[in-house]
């Protein structure tokens, strides 16, 4: 089965290594012819971009992108997507897919135009999230504006169009069918999370006392961190946890971003917590499983906004992975449902109110003292967040399905 893969997620870019390639991979192993177009960032180097070359093309995907621009205007925008619709078409009429797979709202939105022109070929929109809800949710856009209203359009027809879709949640899930009824019973939707190779995270005692020497952490207890700041990820939230953990012992936060950190720099400080407790490095996501193995907690705090019904923080499978418990909050994706499921591994945070977190930074580190809970943990990842057995498997039976 022949696929064109339209990605406006870049394969150089950290998500792209950790939540689209690995996937492309499985999917290649399993028998699919797929042809990859994505959007690459703009500082995206000849030599990135060749190195991605190699590692797809030893699978046998051929590779092809398009630069993509920082600025999200409407008018960017719509260049860009013209350009890819000019690379997509001429590709797809001449190699005839039998399935156009599309990972975002813009992707989709030039895919399924393609789809049209194309015999027999089917799209299969692979959403991310509520691009316009997360504009309005954090105060870039108003919900009455022309940007608005132009995105939840073309949104809300893709939802009804596609031929088949693929979420990130069971809430998002629910919603598109029984609230805003805009898939029909007769269209597969499949929940596929942002999901992880176990295997990689599963390190060997040396490798954390390795990674904990390289931190100079000692006998502290080691909250770590992975991924994007600011914006809705709770800067002073986290700052608090942390603050609650360190007046029950000495700790210190491993924060593995490659964000500005200044608001959380900021906010740890207004609390006491010195430099020599924070470190803050990039890690690329080859590195992570290493560097989370220093870790003895983590946290993964999300504002509750109305569009993190569609979340799935691929963080939250990168600790469960590494066999750590995570402090977390009510009202992202399917969290809530997680925290029922799993009480003693996930600390819950609820709404973040102080009361709140000093009970999850209490739980939290007696999570950590539970000498099981590296092997439940990393169970529960193997079960809910598995590459090959969820991700991979879920992909291979939907695309299947479109192509019976």
């Amino acid at each position: 089965m022949r696929v064109l893969y339209v990605s406006q997620t870049g394969m150089t870019e950290p998500l792209g290594q950790s939540q689209v390639v690995p996937y492309l991979l499985g999917l290649a192993r399993a028998g699919f012819d797929i042809d990859l177009v994505s959007f690459e960032p703009e500082d995206a180097t000849a030599g990135m971009i060749e190195r991605v070359r190699q590692q797809l093309g030893d699978h046998g995907i051929a590779y092809s992108w398009l630069q993509r621009r920082r600025a999200h205007d409407v008018l960017t925008k719509a260049r860009e997507s013209m350009k890819g619709l000019m690379q997509l078409v001429p590709r797809a009429l001449v190699r005839r897919p039998r399935l156009i797979h599309a990972r975002a709202t813009i992707a989709a939105s030039i895919a399924h135009l393609t789809a049209r022109l194309v015999p027999g070929a089917r799209m299969l929109f692979d959403c991310r999230g509520l691009v316009a809800d997360e504009y309005v949710d954090f105060g870039h856009w108003q919900r009455g504006s022309f940007r608005y209203r132009l995105l939840k359009t073309v949104e809300m027809g893709l939802f009804r169009r596609a031929d088949a879709l693929v979420v990130l949640t069971d809430r998002l899930r629910r919603w598109l069918r029984d609230e805003a009824r805009l898939v029909g019973e007769r269209t597969p939707v499949e929940v596929i999370p942002c999901c992880v190779d176990v295997a990689r995270f599963a390190l060997p005692a040396e490798a954390r006392q390795a990674s904990r020497a390289r931190l100079g952490a000692g006998d502290r207890f080691v909250l770590g961190y992975a991924g994007n700041l600011n914006s809705w990820y709770c800067d002073e939230q986290m700052a608090e946890l942390f603050a609650a953990i360190r007046r029950r012992r000495p700790a210190l936060f491993a924060i593995y971003t490659r964000a500005e950190p200044t608001r959380l720099r900021q906010a740890l400080a207004r609390r006491g917590v010195a430099d020599g407790d924070v470190y803050i490095a990039p890690v690329a996501s080859s590195a992570m499983p290493e560097s989370l193995a220093a870790a003895d907690g983590a946290v993964s705090f999300a504002e509750p906004r109305f569009s993190k019904i569609a979340s799935s923080p691929v963080k939250v499978a990168e600790y469960l992975a590494a066999g750590l418990p995570i402090a977390v909050n009510r009202g992202v994706g399917d969290q809530d449902a997680l925290l029922r499921a799993e009480p003693s591994l996930l600390a819950d945070a609820g709404a973040m109110e102080p009361a709140e977190l000093e009970r999850a930074a209490a739980a939290l580190l007696a999570a950590a003292d539970d000498g099981t809970t590296t092997a439940r943990a990393r169970a529960l990842a193997s079960a809910r967040f598995s590459l090959d057995a969820i991700g991979v498997a879920r992909y291979r039976q939907l695309y299947e399905r479109l192509a019976g």
